[in-house]
């Protein structure tokens, strides 16, 4: 028979549960999309939100990630457990730990025509404490990873994902781009990179834009793709 989840548990689910609807339009989120990046099903994303399944630590981590808030935020238990296990594994000061802290790499935010450059050197390397301004994250990434913020409307839907100006993209140049994946790439004679989504048609691949005013890019010789978006989340707030 399966264990009943305690009232703090169950509390820690509402909590949870009232942020991602809150915003889940604003970051462009449902359940089906975080079931499909984490490899479960939409039902199980279901269960943690709604008290059937009680939250851990990895599923905690997950969701602040995902909803650019500390696990704090919706559970106080599973944010002590957090803190004492990074005190114990890296010997830091309970005190000064925060959830965030499990966002634990940190990689640069450029600006979208030094990003082109970055990219450009293959070499490119740098050390953390020598960026002026990054952001952290949990997801694995090589080391010529880097943050863009996002500018325009381009990337904005009314439906689906949808990923506004001032959010910023987590992008990696190492990782192999597929369809549907959402990539930022360069035009020949562009000084800035675009951000759009890697499509397929019958043989012929684009870069689409999640705005349909917008036009699709045709992939080609003179489009070259620079690293795949493997994180994303709130840069600053209004």
């Amino acid at each position: 028979m399966k264990k009943k989840l305690t009232a703090e548990q169950l509390a820690d689910a509402a909590r949870l549960k009232a942020i991602f609807e809150s915003k889940k339009k604003q970051l462009g989120i449902s359940q089906e999309t975080l079931a499909e990046e984490i490899g479960k099903t939409q039902s199980a994303i279901s269960h943690y939100l709604n008290g059937i399944n009680a939250l851990n630590l990895e599923m905690a981590a997950y969701f602040a990630q995902k909803l650019a808030v500390q696990i704090a935020d919706f559970s106080p238990e599973l944010d002590r457990q957090a803190r004492k296990l990074v005190s114990v594994l890296y010997d830091v000061d309970n005190a000064s730990f925060s959830g965030h802290m499990l966002f634990h790499k940190k990689y640069p935010l450029l600006d979208w025509i030094s990003a082109g450059n970055w990219c450009e050197d293959p070499a490119s390397k740098y050390q953390t404490n020598r960026i002026e301004k990054g952001y952290g994250t949990s997801v694995e990434c090589s080391q010529r990873a880097f943050w863009l913020e996002v500018q325009g409307d381009s990337m904005v839907s009314p439906n689906g994902l949808s990923l506004p100006q001032g959010m910023i993209i987590l992008v990696d140049p190492d990782v192999k781009p597929v369809p549907n994946k959402l990539v930022v790439a360069k035009l020949d004679g562009e000084k800035e990179l675009t951000f759009k989504q890697l499509i397929t048609e019958g043989y012929d691949a684009f870069l689409k834009p999640l705005n349909s005013q917008y036009n699709m890019i045709p992939l080609s010789n003179h489009v070259h793709i620079v690293g795949v978006v493997v994180d994303a989340r709130i840069g600053r707030l209004p």
